[in-house]
């Protein structure tokens, strides 16, 4: 997947939740995701129609075997420092509400493991991404997260009220 597809992936996500008669995936009580946007960006933002044609189905950020990898990889890397629950519930989400998923990314990628900041591969980083965001209630589907910090940083996780 090039860099355009995966900014597109990412923005549709505010588009899939934001249609009117779209699907809404995510379970009771779980977070949503949001596009940013600003006065001279016509991103889409939740409950905002939408100008692009509805799809088939809802877009996702990873694969539920991404996210299964990342399990594994999170158990064999983070568990050794960190307990589970510091990355999925209410803490985690009052901690990281308002931040973009580019900003989780990069302080994962930047001072992860914190005895070998940066010395896991991209793809173990992406897999335990995943993983964070499926213990959140983000929604899997069919395209697997990708390395694009542009297109990470226009998806607000837990957006403000």
């Amino acid at each position: 997947m090039n860099s355009l597809n995966a900014k597109l992936l990412l923005m549709s996500v505010g588009v899939m939740y934001g249609c009117a008669g779209g699907t809404e995936v995510m379970p009771v009580e779980r977070p949503s995701v949001v596009s940013e946007t600003s006065a001279s960006d016509s991103s889409p933002v939740i409950g905002e129609e939408s100008p692009e044609p509805e799809s088939s189905g809802p877009v996702s950020l990873y694969t539920q075997a991404q996210a299964e990898r990342g399990e594994d990889s999170f158990r064999e890397t983070c568990l050794s420092c960190h307990s589970s629950s510091e990355f999925r519930g209410r803490s985690f989400q009052r901690d990281w509400r308002g931040s973009s998923l580019g900003y989780l990314y990069e302080e994962i990628v930047y001072y992860m493991p914190e005895d070998n900041p940066g010395g896991l591969s991209t793809n173990t980083y992406l897999d335990i991404m995943a993983y964070i965001l499926d213990q959140n209630g983000f929604p899997a589907g069919e395209v697997e997260l990708v390395s694009d910090i542009e297109a990470m940083k226009e998806v607000v996780l837990f957006p403000r009220d």
